[in-house]
């Protein structure tokens, strides 16, 4: 029997502090107390080897920063059973991989089984053939090409030099054909295909049209040394469309398919610029060219996006046809959020009308035909709409209930109960997570879960992120039911993770600590080692320029390694966010919008007064709009969780902006 089935009685297991795991004991009857003693002194005995066998591993990596020597071979000898012994393997290896032959290779891998650590060495490896040329090595490690595009560069290299030319060749076509500069690694590649044979003239123009749509101009030019006289003029044109679009509107060149193509790529780009004149060259182009239904459908696409932004948009009459006509959701959701902006209600009604029906029973969109068939005078027709809706679990379910005066619905399921057996992986991320590795941790992880997920066992993945969540790994728990798509498992999704330094922060700065928690919940996913692409870092992903702001105005210390601290970061992050509530007087949705996208775009967006849930609906950046309705439905959830009041959106803010005479959703007025 496992020490986790001997304790699961007499014990709450509690995340691991220091190495050591808190046990409490409660409720224990007499005739189980002798059990939960011998219990907990196993579990004492078997920490207390633990330690020893992480100090053993700690000192083996040390050993191995100088060498596979006799030192770092009697520590490896002695940690055979230790679930990191793999980790071990894995760094010895890399330093080998010289002379790492491809079998040794192998078995590792299999060894690794569903361990990051095999596809990691894989890469490695083949990225040290590679530079070195030992091409048959190389080839040895694969079954086909490589994911990666330097492997695949190397890959076909390796063709070339073991006799494939006509494989290599034909990747090398593949690799040059995009629109932005390959790969180095490509190179040598690149330099042996076109010693053997020149680009087709179908190729280098296919090359060019890229280059044009990805905005490489200078590409354009260098593929005119390959070009043939007979492409030659049509490559000069493509660039001189590129340089000045304009043009298009009273050229519509020679009727050809590669003019098609060049009116295509020209007119897209006019019509980032003027839309207006990107639709006189259309309707000037299309008797001449011999557009085919999709490139037409292309070029009206692009016109009819941005005449929904632009000043010199085409007419409105042409652009709603081809919204109508291209029943396009991403299109007709953009017309949609205006008729909210300006509370158009029945163009709003007509315009549901282009969407798929799939998009059509969205939250959003749902909420929106109640909203207008209610400023209409349509209240028996909106009110139906919006019952079926406040039964969702989602910021417009929680507006719909609101609306209706009704308790919000959560529609949470439990997770399965966890295993009562161990796995190899879980002992390796338990020895990570002791060892403050959590980055490896967090990657074992994803690795097992996936591979439950892929095989279609994810009840299973479920239920090892229940028992996640027992030892206090939340962005574990999150991930996984991320990963399986599990989104009414509300447990696993919005754990009260870091609750004392929420609190502590919350009663520091006046904020909901569930509010709180759900900024951090969405930026981070409870990920303490979060970084966007942008820079933002840590739970609450507080940029670093942020940071030192807000460190300075604090009086803390500014280090920028420190917002990978817990404390540090939320402290940080609640601060900022208190300081935008006092700027926006206590307006959440404008308090979260800066957050996200910073106050000087909120004070822009905030010019035209409009009521708060068309305001959060029609935030012109999408990331944003979402972001400010996740958040404050993430609230409305962990409130609800904790048996706290909640709701989505406050009197305040549903007062901000409009007459003092209060305001209804169903108001026939529209606000």
């Amino acid at each position: 029997m496992s020490l986790y089935a001997l304790t699961s009685g007499c014990r709450q297991p509690l995340p691991l502090v220091g190495g050591l795991v808190a046990v409490v004991t409660r409720g224990v009857g007499r005739r189980f107390l002798g059990v939960c003693l011998t219990a907990l002194w196993l579990l004492s005995g078997t920490l207390a080897q633990a330690n020893e066998q992480r100090q053993l591993f700690i000192a083996a990596l040390e050993e191995l920063s100088t060498g596979v020597g006799p030192r770092y071979q009697q520590l490896r000898a002695d940690l055979d059973d230790y679930p990191l012994a793999l980790y071990l393997d894995y760094e010895a290896l890399k330093e080998q991989l010289h002379t790492l032959q491809p079998q040794a290779l192998q078995d590792f891998r299999e060894r690794a089984g569903a361990s990051p650590l095999a596809n990691r060495l894989l890469h490695a490896y083949l990225l040290h053939k590679g530079q070195d040329r030992h091409w048959r090595e190389f080839l040895g490690a694969l079954d086909g090409p490589p994911n990666d595009t330097e492997l695949q560069c190397y890959y076909y290299r390796a063709l070339a030099a073991t006799g494939d030319t006509a494989g290599a060749w034909r990747g090398a076509e593949t690799l040059w054909n995009v629109g932005y500069s390959q790969d180095k690694a490509c190179d040598p590649l690149f330099k042996q295909w076109l010693a053997v044979q020149s680009p087709s003239d179908e190729l280098v123009w296919s090359r060019a049209l890229k280059a044009f749509d990805a905005r490489s101009s200078h590409l354009i030019r260098y593929l005119q040394r390959f070009a043939s006289p007979a492409l030659s003029p049509l490559l000069a044109e493509l660039y001189q469309v590129y340089r000045h679009p304009n043009r298009l509107v009273s050229d519509a060149h020679k009727p050809s398919a590669a003019h098609a193509q060049l009116m295509t790529v020209g007119i897209r780009r006019l019509a980032r610029v003027n839309p207006e004149k990107a639709r006189k060259a259309l309707m000037n182009a299309e008797p001449v060219q011999p557009f085919t239904d999709q490139q037409y459908e292309a070029m009206a696409a692009m016109i009819t996006r941005h005449s929904l932004f632009a000043q010199s948009a085409a007419p409105e009459a042409w652009v709603l046809e081809n919204l109508q006509r291209l029943a396009d959701d991403e299109l007709t959701e953009i017309y949609l959020r205006q008729q909210v902006h300006d509370g158009h209600w029945q163009h709003l009604l007509d315009g549901l009308a282009w969407l798929s029906p799939l998009a059509q029973q969205r939250d959003q969109w749902r909420y929106w035909q109640a909203r207008a068939l209610g400023a209409l005078g349509q209240s028996d027709a909106a009110t139906p709409i919006l019952e079926a809706l406040a039964k969702e679990r989602s910021y417009h379910g929680f507006l719909a209930a609101d609306l209706l005066d009704v308790s919000y619905q959560l529609n949470g399921q439990p997770a399965p109960l966890p295993p009562g057996k161990s796995h190899p992986a879980l002992a390796r991320v338990q020895e990570l997570v002791a060892l403050e590795r959590l980055a490896d941790a967090r990657l074992e992880w994803r690795y097992w879960m996936g591979s439950y997920i892929q095989s279609g066992q994810t009840s299973l993945a479920l239920a090892w992120a229940r028992y996640a969540l027992q030892q206090g790994w939340s962005a574990f728990a999150v991930e996984t039911a991320n990963l399986a798509k599990a989104w009414d498992y509300v447990d696993l999704r919005f754990p009260e993770a870091y609750a004392g330094n929420f609190e502590r922060a919350a009663l520091e700065h006046d904020l909901d600590v569930a509010e709180l928690m759900a900024i951090a919940r969405r930026e981070s996913a409870l990920y303490p080692l979060a970084e966007s692409r942008v820079g933002a870092k840590g739970l609450m992903q507080v940029m670093p320029s942020t940071a030192r702001t807000v460190a300075r105005k604090a009086g803390l210390p500014w280090r920028r390694s420190a917002l990978y601290d817990v404390d540090y970061n939320v402290r940080l992050g609640s601060r900022y966010y208190r300081e935008l509530l006092d700027r926006f007087n206590g307006h959440r949705p404008r308090a979260l919008a800066g957050y996200n996208a910073g106050p000087h775009r909120v004070d822009r967006w905030i010019e035209d007064p409009l009521p708060v849930d068309r305001w959060i609906d029609s935030i012109p950046f999408k990331e944003t709009r979402e972001y400010v309705q996740a958040v404050l439905a993430y609230t409305v959830i962990y409130r609800e969780q904790a048996g706290q009041p909640a709701r989505v959106l406050s009197a305040q803010e549903w007062a901000a902006d409009l007459p003092s005479h209060g305001y209804s959703a169903m108001d026939s007025t529209g606000g």
